[in-house]
């Protein structure tokens, strides 16, 4: 897992290729040696087409507790996480639904990552990945909660799951995020997520 005040890792896209995949356990990317510096506002592509429409739906932002660092953790994984062969080209397009809820530093850490490509067998069946996410104590020596840093540890299960009935073998992956907000009075944001 990530430790606490290491630059941010960019390590779900290569999971999250794991997963859809169905290829087993993911590997991580290698930690960036410097702390990231501000960029310029990204101009990501949006997804191909509209948002997956999938058993329980995606989180929806307008009713999220931003002031609740377990509820944006939560919502911005699952985001992170849910591909559907219907409506997504990568799981780039998941990513780019969290983006709301990424601080600007870990928006430029992930923004060059590779997208990779939703698998022929999803397509075929009209898949999606079915998350579920069950919380978990980080390990290790994790600081307390301050106003302004707080840091959630996630099991995330994610299952191919077809339309037609198929199911691709399920992927288990721990997930270590860290929040950041500016001042106490501002909304939480992901500055981090480590996977192991």
């Amino acid at each position: 897992m990530a430790a606490p005040g290491r630059p941010p890792r960019v390590v779900f896209l290569a999971a999250l290729t794991c997963a859809i995949a169905s290829c087993g356990m993911p590997r991580a990317t290698p930690a960036a040696s410097t702390t990231p510096t501000p960029a310029p506002a990204i101009s990501s592509p949006a997804p191909a087409t509209a948002s997956p429409k999938v058993p329980g739906g995606l989180p929806d932002l307008t009713r999220l507790d931003q002031d609740d660092a377990t509820a944006v953790s939560r919502a911005a994984l699952t985001l992170m996480w849910i591909v559907d062969s219907t409506t997504d080209r990568s799981q780039r397009d998941a990513y780019q639904r969290a983006i709301p809820l990424l601080d600007e530093f870990y928006k430029v850490s992930v923004a060059d990552q590779p997208g990779g490509v939703v698998p022929g067998q999803w397509i075929e069946h009209h898949a999606y990945a079915r998350v579920r996410l069950t919380r978990r104590t980080p390990e290790g020596d994790v600081p307390a909660d301050t106003p302004t840093l707080a840091h959630r540890g996630w099991e995330i299960t994610v299952t191919p799951t077809g339309r037609d009935g198929w199911k691709g073998a399920p992927v288990h992956v721990n997930a270590f995020v860290t929040l950041r907000r500016k001042d106490p009075s501002a909304p939480w944001r992901v500055s981090a997520v480590g996977t192991a």
